[in-house]
């Protein structure tokens, strides 16, 4: 077929699963997206569901680059990949990419995730998030930036000159919902309730104390003393957690504009947070990484 795709984007996640077509200059032509991640595919029918959901792109693009990126790549998805060790770039990442051949004969490729290891020698991962990362290097200028991206595993990149350098992994949004299902602060949150106060006054709190587990017990005896409600509770403690992350995150940094990748209420929440504390957010879509794919892509067309 003849018009301006060049190759296919694929983001395989835990949750969601969403399809590009790119033109050759980076645009997305067509995309896709279904509510199967890569947790709810049974009987490791990976390449079955792939190719169902975009047998037509297959049929007319036979010699275009299918990049996937995502869960995909990880011990639960489609087929395990390696995880790069950072600093990492684009040319590290094609050059780890894993080729699957398909029933009939066509070959796509899997993205490697990042590792990094701290001078303690613990280390931290990502699958997706990386080629996220790329797309907004495509943008952003070559020097040292700070690239957010929030969610139950919020991640913080330390980039410059096309290159990630080191990232750090928070849990933030996992312990927020283990804390409202589970506890007895939890107990005492309506969850339908949100009140923007409440949240900066979470962040502030944590500037009082640099005791995580202490600050916590603080949303009930707060509680107790009427000083918060049950419509005040949830968004306190989702500003004393994030707070928190911000706190570590930012520590020993000067950045005045951090960059997020990211949609909807949560990442709304991290440009109040940030805000607040005078720091400048700019905010990507998700489908930023559909740029990273492009780039992807256009080295792998080089070569051939």
């Amino acid at each position: 077929m003849n018009d301006d795709t060049i190759g296919i984007g694929c983001d395989w996640g835990t949750s969601n699963l969403r399809f590009y077509r790119l033109g050759n200059s980076g645009q997305i032509i067509e995309r896709r997206q279904f509510s199967a991640g890569v947790s709810s595919i049974k009987d490791n029918k990976f390449e079955a569901f792939f190719t169902k959901a975009i047998q037509d792109w297959l049929d007319n693009y036979p010699n275009i680059p299918v990049i996937v990126s995502g869960m995909a790549g990880s011990r639960q998805g489609w087929k395990e990949t390696s995880y790069l060790p950072c600093p990492a770039n684009i040319e590290k990442i094609v050059n780890k990419l894993t080729p699957i051949k398909l029933n009939y004969g066509r070959t796509i490729w899997i993205a490697p995730g990042l590792s990094y290891t701290n001078y303690q020698g613990l280390h931290d991962v990502m699958r997706g998030e990386e080629v996220q990362i790329l797309g907004a290097l495509s943008i952003i200028d070559r020097k040292k930036k700070l690239i957010c991206l929030p969610g139950s595993h919020s991640k913080w990149a330390t980039v410059a000159a096309g290159h990630v350098l080191e990232f750090h992994t928070f849990i933030t949004g996992e312990l927020f919902e283990a804390i409202k299902a589970g506890t007895i602060i939890g107990s005492m949150i309506d969850p339908n309730a949100w009140n923007d106060d409440a949240f900066i006054q979470g962040i502030e709190s944590v500037g009082t104390s640099k005791n995580i587990l202490n600050q916590l017990f603080t949303v009930r005896t707060k509680g107790l003393f009427n000083q918060l409600t049950s419509t005040t509770a949830g968004a306190f403690l989702s500003g004393l957690l994030i707070g928190y992350e911000l706190a570590g995150a930012l520590a020993g940094t000067r950045f005045k504009k951090i960059y997020l990748i990211g949609d909807g209420q949560l990442t709304t929440l991290y440009q109040k947070a940030l805000l607040h504390k005078g720091i400048e957010p700019q905010v990507f879509a998700p489908d930023i990484i559909a740029s990273g794919h492009f780039k992807i892509i256009k080295i792998i067309n080089q070569d051939v």
